[in-house]
């Protein structure tokens, strides 16, 4: 089994011992090649065109930003010609991001020493799954994307992450506070239409929005957050709004929203502000003034209005079959 190992130097949470942790299961499985990802959006540049004539599986130690670049490299920009998902390289993942959502969606633990035993495992009993993944624009993406406020947050952390900050939930719930009152004088506005399973669905001037390819949409440090508890990672895309953000009502929603403070809003019913809409395939969002979006963790810039669709049997992933989260 030739595996190709992509991994960030810079990344604090990728120290030498950690390294070695990984790589000694590892080559026990295959014939391991590692590569040093030196700027933003190498990950890509370097699966750009590769199949599985070249390499059986590429491992991805690293987060969610990691993990879209990846995949974004091997499928290309365009739906209609992206090559099946057994012509592609398999996908593995040793998470060692701030969130790791998708790792943990797939049921791997969170902990990249015990991940790569296990992905290891997988890896000699050949155990994966065919997903599927959203695009949004045109990029793929394995776990959200975000419409106005999310996205400021998004953008909020990762100037912090530049300045040395870690991402801690207590730093995630001001970040979201500090969002939410910037925006509260003027939320947003957005309109939907989501082709689901159960036909079209549509909503206007909701203030805060966000998409999902996986059931959690995230983490709030070991806490999973669940927006959408009908969510399936084999199904299609789900979609989580609030009706509004106003009063303190409307900050308790944000932050159960990010997973936060849920004794707080159970007795202030949170859920009368809520939108669920799952399984869908095709989705359309659009707002009276350019707001910021995100796309699996990662600040993408600023639009009025976002394509988005859900498409079935994309990648082949190294995953526990049996997971109850999944």
């Amino acid at each position: 089994m030739r595996a190709l190992m992509l991994s960030n130097p810079n990344s604090t949470a990728l120290t030498s011992q950690v390294t070695r942790q990984v790589v000694t299961p590892l080559l026990e499985a295959t014939e391991l090649t590692s590569v040093f990802t030196q700027y933003s959006g190498h990950a890509e540049d370097i699966c750009g065109g590769l199949t599985r004539e070249d390499v059986d599986v590429v491992v991805v130690v690293g987060g969610d930003g990691t993990v879209n670049e990846v995949i974004n490299g091997l499928l290309g920009h365009d739906p209609e010609s992206r090559p099946g998902p057994g012509e592609l390289p398999k996908i593995a993942v040793v998470p060692t991001g701030s969130a790791n959502v998708f790792a943990r969606a797939l049921g791997l633990p969170n902990e990249p020493a015990a991940a790569a035993a296990q992905v290891r495992d997988l890896i000699v009993s050949d155990t994966y799954r065919r997903l599927p993944l959203g695009r949004v624009e045109d990029r793929w993406f394995c776990v959200n994307a975000g419409f106005g406020l999310d996205a400021n947050v998004i953008a909020l952390m990762e100037d912090l992450r530049d300045a040395g900050k870690s991402a801690t939930p207590w730093r995630y719930a001001m970040v979201t506070a500090t969002a939410w009152q910037r925006l509260r004088r003027r939320p947003p506005a957005i309109t939907y239409a989501a082709n689901s399973a159960e036909g079209l669905r549509t909503g206007s001037k909701v203030p805060f929005l966000i998409v999902s390819n996986t059931n959690p949409w995230t983490y709030a440090g070991p806490m999973a957050v669940v927006t959408n508890p009908e969510q399936k990672l084999d199904a299609g895309l789900s979609l989580y709004a609030l009706r509004d953000i106003e009063g303190p009502g409307g900050l308790v929603a944000l932050l159960h929203g990010a997973g936060i403070g849920n004794r707080v809003w159970r007795p202030l019913r949170v859920d009368l502000r809520e939108i669920r809409v799952d399984d869908i395939s095709e989705l359309t969002l659009t707002s009276p003034r350019p707001l910021k979006w995100q796309v699996d963790g990662e600040s993408a810039g600023k639009t009025k209005k976002l394509r988005l669709s859900s498409h079935a049997d994309v990648i082949d992933v190294v995953s526990p079959v049996d997971n109850d989260k999944v």
